[in-house]
């Protein structure tokens, strides 16, 4: 007992020094994980509104989105826990069958991807406005958690919503105390600026105009995704990226990407930033989003002398410029869908890029998009 005790203390000290700024909120989860024997530590919250949040450590920001877009809707774990109202500890097996987790998509999809989130339990409880669950997780092969780990977890779940709940306040905050959010509302373009988890904390009215009617880009429970499915790789791609900036992990941010639009030919440019303030995995990611409806595409002779393009990719790179796809732009010239992508893959090699994205951005910076 004296040694728990100490793990606790130790933990709880920890998890409020997130909030006094002695350490991450990061370094918190980790010592959740560490204090219960977990692979991982997942805070997931889902509001009375149907709002859905989530963190973890270790810090995964692929793995984040990805549940979030993907799979929180598929996880009958979290839908019965709000539905039927179960509260305390929770395993797998006490509210799925043998036969569901067989045929969940959850189990079956997301965790060969991430194999250390296999055993769960789970702490369901009132607060935030909803229900929140901490929950420890960790390999097939190490087994369910023992008593006493999940003892500990009923004991430090609810200081995690506290400290969850303080940490909401630090972003909102901190955006007003700079003046963030007041520059970046005064903008033309585009302004999303997202945490680090990948849920959208603020958007200028710009970006609420698209977001609105889906023209390139939306929301899905919280997290913003290309409307467009062609596209949806390539912004996941630049948010975890710039996310693994914004928390240190790298000094690489993504290049401009450009986002196919349902309803206009244009596509709209996405430009990441990572905000001056906060630090550690508090700082977070910025979105930039230029519409340019009314932009007139350069010709191919223009582009050709922007790139050294030859004369036959600078034709498929003003089509694509224009929204077109490789497949309507060979139909519409008489080429072979394969001259066509072969045209395509010369152009990725000779702009230093590997996605049709990117493309899109880098034409647009060189010829003054």
């Amino acid at each position: 007992m004296v040694a728990s005790a100490s793990v606790i203390e130790d933990t709880l000290s920890c998890l409020y020094g997130s909030v006094e700024g002695s350490n991450s909120w990061a370094t918190a989860m980790g010592r959740v994980a560490a204090a219960t024997g977990a692979d991982r530590f997942t805070f997931n919250s889902v509001g009375h509104d149907g709002s859905f949040h989530h963190d973890s450590a270790p810090f995964d920001p692929e793995g984040l989105i990805m549940f979030a877009q993907d799979y929180a809707d598929k996880d009958l774990r979290l839908q019965r826990i709000v539905s039927e109202r179960r509260r305390g500890l929770i395993h797998t097996g006490d509210v799925m069958t043998a036969q569901e987790i067989a045929r969940c998509p959850v189990h079956n999809e997301f965790y060969r991807l991430f194999p250390e989130c296999w055993n769960a339990c789970i702490l369901a409880l009132e607060h935030l406005g909803g229900i929140t669950a901490p929950t420890i997780q960790r390999r097939a092969s190490k087994g369910p958690f023992s008593a006493q780990e999940t003892r500990l977890l009923e004991v430090l779940g609810p200081h995690i919503c506290r400290v969850v709940e303080l940490q909401a306040l630090v972003p909102a905050r901190t955006l007003g105390e700079d003046g963030i959010v007041a520059a970046l509302d005064g903008l033309d373009d585009g302004v999303i600026i997202f945490d680090q988890a990948g849920f959208v904390l603020h958007m200028n009215a710009p970006a609420r105009a698209i977001v609105a009617i889906k023209d390139g880009l939306e929301l899905t429970r919280g997290v913003l995704r290309a409307s467009h499915r062609d596209s949806r790789q390539a912004l996941f791609q630049a948010m975890t990226r710039t996310l693994r900036v914004a928390a240190g992990l790298s000094f690489d941010l993504p290049r401009p990407i450009g986002l196919r639009r349902p309803g206009n030919a244009r596509p709209l440019i996405v430009r990441a930033f990572v905000s001056p303030t906060g630090k550690d995995a508090n700082r977070m990611g910025v979105l930039t989003v230029q519409d340019r409806a009314s932009w007139q595409a350069p010709n191919a002779d223009t582009v050709r002398a922007a790139t050294g393009l030859t004369p036959a990719e600078a034709r498929l790179a003003v089509a694509l410029l224009e929204g077109e796809s490789v497949i309507a732009y060979a139909r519409r010239e008489g080429l072979s869908e394969h001259t066509a992508r072969s045209h395509l893959k010369q152009i990725r090699s000779k702009l230093g890029v590997t996605r049709q994205a990117n493309i899109v951005a880098v034409l647009a910076r060189m010829c003054g998009f």
